[in-house]
């Protein structure tokens, strides 16, 4: 028993020191942990404060190669850019470097650092998306179409998809808002004198390598194909330059005498005929029977292949590719050269957005021309409700003035419709109409999902691009039967009519030059249409050579522009040609418009939505159905909102002539409005105000006035 006693005591020791030993251990990792802890914090905190500058190239070489990576979309890719790419990767890393220096001059550095490196990560990420769906980069000027790409957003995007970027903005502005509390200060005084001196040096060594690299010709001020740029001179250096290089750069020798040599044999003519002009401009349509490796099962566009052949026809060099469209449409429309201006830059949401300037729509107004435009899209995409007043038309017929419409499988309005309202603007005025059309059916993306589209593809073997083949060629398909359609209500028209027709640019299906027989990923083909016979021949053209071509065959001379690209465009000295022109465009929208005496010759119009007027003509309410107002008028479609007492609505649209809303508590002087809106914010035009008390006034003069005519015939 004392033996069991002593072994226990013994036991007891044992544990104890065991224990004790244990604790000692545990103590022993936790001073080791601490220290290894203290020695990284220490390393971190000496590399924070006295090598600094380590930290800020390392950021910027890794920021810079992580965008590179992904515009490319492939790590070894990447790799191999930076290889045999050195300098441009350095002045690259070196224009980042220059947007962190600044943080020197604050107290929560890595904060700054962190929120600076993720902007342009998400300039990046944006750039590998828009490369994916529209071919062209992402550029300084897509910021200002933030409003626009939210209309397309679901477009070209799965629900879930967009729910992932949502959560993982979310979470990268959760970050930054963390590192604003938890990221450590600078421990010692700033020293701003010395700070200041380390960014002017930073921006100095950086703008020296970019102005080397401009200087030897290793990388560009100018661009031509933008997604070729983006690769070859990196993504960093391009999107910084177009946010810089924007509009028309002023010519070395912009004086009063040089404008007025361009200008001074103008020639004015009297118009020979006046007949109406359409042009209609068809979104991403293309003859894929140009495309070499792939086999049709039939024809997607009949009735453009049988046109060609009977109409004067070419090639048109367009300045985009993928997308882009107003660009296409701004050099169709003003005669101007797109690669005057920045590089990816829109005029529509630029110096356009703010100022008038020379257009076909103004050239034809002193020979009795009404201008109209029709878009089956919204009218604030691109900024066009704002700048089609700014470029002289009349009138601008959109997809919020318009109804019974059909859409895609992919969500956009069939381009039949637009043969209603062309003729209906045609037959709108008694004299000649000057119509600018922009289909929409076409416009990508394209599903990557079978649709089964009825026109089969042969000759690609990733399924996914296969099927947007075919549904592109079922898309085409359509809009050409939609040509075949508009060509024959035309040609029965009374008054003589031209039909300019053309594609905006390419569609986004990754074609190449090399898949092209035309071996140029930047023309589409245009004919000239008419119901009476023409004069005018087969050509090649750019597209801001569309309009002087046109015109100068009807001796419609009006316009600086018109004019002298009518008299010059054939000249065999074309870098004198394209200077010249490159001088008016400068005089006219950032010179002091010396062809015209200082003034600018064009006022924008009053732009009326829709050709005709909304209105209200009369209030009703249910009376079996408490609270259910019919609203009845004219011209409405699903667009129309209803507002009451200045409060929308949710509003049924039943037909053109029909609204229906509920509203349980009318009375006498209740207003009601009825608004044109594509949003909220996006209000296009609104009826006169209609008061429920006059339309009561008005019911019971009318019920009094029926009973004295029964009274007065019973006598």
């Amino acid at each position: 028993m004392f033996g069991k006693n002593k072994e226990k005591k013994e036991n007891t020791k044992e544990h104890k020191h065991s224990v004790k030993h244990a604790k000692e251990d545990i103590k022993g990792l936790e001073k080791r942990a601490s220290s290894r802890y203290q020695k990284v914090r220490g390393f971190f905190k000496e590399t924070y404060n006295k090598r600094i500058m380590y930290m800020y190239i390392v950021c910027a070489l890794g920021v810079t190669f992580l965008i590179e990576v992904l515009a490319r979309g492939s790590l070894i890719k990447g790799i191999y850019y930076v290889i045999s790419s050195p300098y441009v990767f350095i002045v690259n890393a070196l224009i980042v470097l220059m947007t962190l220096s600044v943080t020197l001059l604050l107290r929560r550095r890595f904060f700054g650092m962190a929120l600076i490196s993720l902007i342009w990560i998400i300039f990046g990420v944006s750039n590998c998306i828009l490369m994916a769906n529209r071919v062209t980069p992402f550029t300084a000027v897509d910021l200002m179409l933030i409003d626009s790409a939210f209309d397309v957003l679901d477009k070209y995007f799965d629900f879930w998809q967009i729910v992932l970027v949502i959560i993982a903005l979310i979470a990268a502005i959760a970050g930054i808002v963390y590192l604003c509390f938890k990221a450590p200060k600078v421990n010692h005084k700033i020293q701003y004198v010395r700070n200041i001196a380390a960014i002017i040096i930073i921006w100095a060594i950086g703008f020296g390598a970019i102005q080397l690299g401009l200087g030897s010709g290793l990388i560009p001020r100018q661009f031509g194909n933008l997604r070729d740029s983006y690769t070859s001179y990196g993504f960093v250096y391009c999107f910084s330059n177009s946010l810089v290089n924007t509009g028309v750069k002023k010519p070395e020798n912009y004086s009063e005498e040089a404008i007025r040599a361009l200008i001074n044999g103008k020639t004015y003519k009297k118009a020979k005929e006046k007949p109406n002009i359409i042009f209609l401009q068809l979104e991403s349509f293309f003859d894929l029977n140009k495309v070499k490796k792939i086999k049709l099962s039939q024809n997607p566009v009949p009735t453009f292949t049988k046109l060609k052949k009977k109409f004067p026809s070419g090639y048109l060099n367009v300045p985009v590719v993928g997308a882009g469209t107003v660009n296409t449409e701004f050099e169709t429309m003003t005669g101007m050269n797109m690669d005057d201006f920045g590089p990816g830059e829109y005029p529509f949401k630029t110096i356009l957005n703010k100022k008038s300037c020379e257009s076909i729509a103004f050239n034809l107004r002193p020979y009795g021309y009404k201008s109209h435009a029709i878009h089956n899209n919204t009218a604030t995409f691109y900024g066009r409700n704002h700048v089609f007043a700014n470029l002289g038309y009349d009138t601008f017929t959109s997809i919020e003035n318009m109804d019974e419409l059909e859409e895609t499988q992919n969500e956009w309005a069939k381009d039949k419709c637009l043969t209603k309202y062309i003729m209906d603007t045609l037959k709108s005025t008694k004299k000649q109409d000057y119509i600018y059309t922009i289909s929409v059916q076409g416009h990508g993306a394209y599903p990557s999902e079978d649709l089964g589209s009825f026109i089969k593809v042969k000759g690609i073997e990733e399924e996914g691009l296969k099927n947007q083949y075919e549904y592109y060629a079922t898309q085409t398909y359509e809009m050409d039967a939609f040509v075949n359609e508009l060509t024959k209500k035309l040609k029965k028209f009374k008054e003589k009519t031209i039909l300019v027709m053309y594609g905006d640019h390419l569609p986004s299906l990754g074609i190449t030059g090399n898949d092209l027989e035309n071996g140029n990923v930047y023309q589409t083909e245009y004919i000239i249409w008419s119901n009476y016979k023409t004069k005018y021949t087969n050509e090649d053209l750019e597209a801001y050579q569309l309009e002087p071509k046109i015109l100068k065959d009807l001796h419609i001379t009006e316009g600086e522009i018109n004019n002298y690209s009518q008299k010059h465009r054939k000249d065999k000295d074309q870098k004198a040609y394209l200077e010249g022109l490159h001088k008016l465009e400068y005089d006219q929208l950032y010179g002091k418009n010396l062809a015209n005496n200082g003034k600018n010759p064009y006022k924008p119009t009053n732009l009326k939505f829709g050709l005709y007027e909304v209105s209200i003509s009369s209030i009703n309410p249910m009376r079996n159905d408490v609270g259910t107002i019919y609203i009845y008028g004219n011209n409405f479609t699903p667009y129309s909102k209803v507002y009451i007492n200045d409060e929308k609505y949710d509003t049924i649209y039943i037909d053109r002539n029909t609204l229906i809303v509920q509203y349980p508590e009318l009375k006498g002087g209740d207003g009601f409005v009825v608004k044109q809106q594509n949003s909220d914010t996006h209000i296009l035009s609104e009826t006169k105000k209609y008061s429920y008390a006059a339309e009561e006034t008005n019911a019971r003069k009318i019920k009094e006035t029926k009973a004295k005519k029964k009274k007065h015939k019973k006598k």
